[in-house]
């Protein structure tokens, strides 16, 4: 195609070539002897138009296949896959745990902002992100990814300061799919108040906006499966959330358990052995483990009973990744993920099968 414009017409004149029907999907190929016309400016704008869509089009298909890769944010994704048999739907979780999120607001006191320099010395000086940059990687990768739901394990922020929490509130709502959230055992408490029970009263609480007004135990569920996450950050289950546990269980769906502090598996526990210097695992008293208390271990007992409908356990806490069974009546696999500033993450595919 040859192109010439007529000034004094103040139009611009193609020389179309035969077998160039339209100037969109035109073969390039030339015939011998070629009829020649003029096209006006009015059709060769509606053809300029046609040629954009085409490319907006292929554009739009280009991006829509495009995978999205985890390593554009800095993180990397271990990938595991729980077969529901007669299902139809396919699900993608995405599971985050231990991401110690910290930033600092004018209302933090002395002691917090020095606690907060400990602590980026501590998690973040050998890491390519800063503690501000964690979670919000997460939740940017989560919405360009388009799970279904993200599962946050504890431990999100490194503690309730007016910083930490102004920063979970806002990243939170940057999310753009459902999202269940376990308290872990730094989120609402200092050094200087663990565990205590003005903790207990006022910086747990703090935590209910993001968990459906019960820290303690609360869900979320679709057509095939049901999430109930309980907090056992204290390093033992909450006596209050048998009975409505024990209801939930009642249910025909699979049900996936998401906590902070991992159940006892032999290789969680000979891991923490070699990493902590304290017990964090639930269960193993003897062995190194935190000694369960009765609703600790009757709340175990429940998940791995012959007819629990508990088919996945989802933890955190211990800055490792880990794959294991709790032995019961009925073995349960527990998944362990690593630390999220590690900008590590599990991708939970729930699949279908016979």
């Amino acid at each position: 195609m040859e192109m010439k414009t007529d000034r004094a017409k103040g139009s611009i004149i193609l020389f179309i070539t035969a077998g160039c029907l339209a100037l969109a999907g035109c073969t390039g190929q030339r015939a011998a002897h070629a009829p020649v016309r003029q096209i006006t400016m009015a059709e060769l704008d509606a053809a300029a138009q046609m040629l954009n869509i085409a490319e907006c089009a292929n554009g739009a298909a280009e991006s829509a296949e495009r995978e999205v890769s985890p390593e554009e944010w800095g993180l990397s994704l271990i990938e595991e896959e729980l077969i529901i048999p007669g299902m139809e739907e396919e699900y993608d979780l995405l599971f985050v745990t231990d991401t110690h999120a910290m930033s600092e607001d004018a209302a933090d006191s002395d002691q917090v902002r020095e606690y907060h320099r400990i602590r980026r010395e501590q998690f973040f000086e050998k890491e390519e992100a800063g503690a501000e940059e964690c979670l919000e990687n997460w939740i940017s990768f989560a919405n360009a990814r388009k799970v279904d739901a993200v599962l946050l394990g504890g431990d999100i922020i490194d503690c309730p300061s007016q910083g930490n929490l102004g920063y979970l509130d806002r990243q939170l709502r940057r999310l753009e799919m459902p999202y269940l959230y376990t308290p872990g055992n730094h989120d609402w408490t200092y050094p200087w108040e663990y565990m205590t029970e003005r903790g207990t009263e006022e910086y747990l609480p703090l935590l209910q906006p993001y968990m459906e007004g019960n820290t303690a135990l609360h869900t979320w569920e679709n057509e095939n499966l049901l999430v109930i996450a309980v907090d056992d950050s204290p390093g033992r289950i909450n006596s209050g959330v048998l009975n409505e546990y024990r209801k939930l269980l009642e249910t025909q769906k699979t049900v996936i358990l998401l906590v902070h502090v991992p159940f006892l598996t032999q290789s969680v526990l000979e891991k923490a052995k070699e990493t902590w210097s304290t017990a964090v695992v639930l269960g193993g008293g003897n062995y190194g483990g935190i000694y369960p208390d009765k609703v600790s271990e009757e709340f175990i007992e429940l998940t791995t009973a012959a007819d629990s409908p508990v088919e996945l356990v989802l933890a955190g806490h211990v800055h490792y990744y880990d794959k294991d069974f709790i032995v019961g009546d009925k073995k349960v696999l527990q998944l362990v993920g690593d630390a999220g500033f590690h900008g590590s993450g599990i991708l939970l595919h729930v699949l279908g099968g016979e």
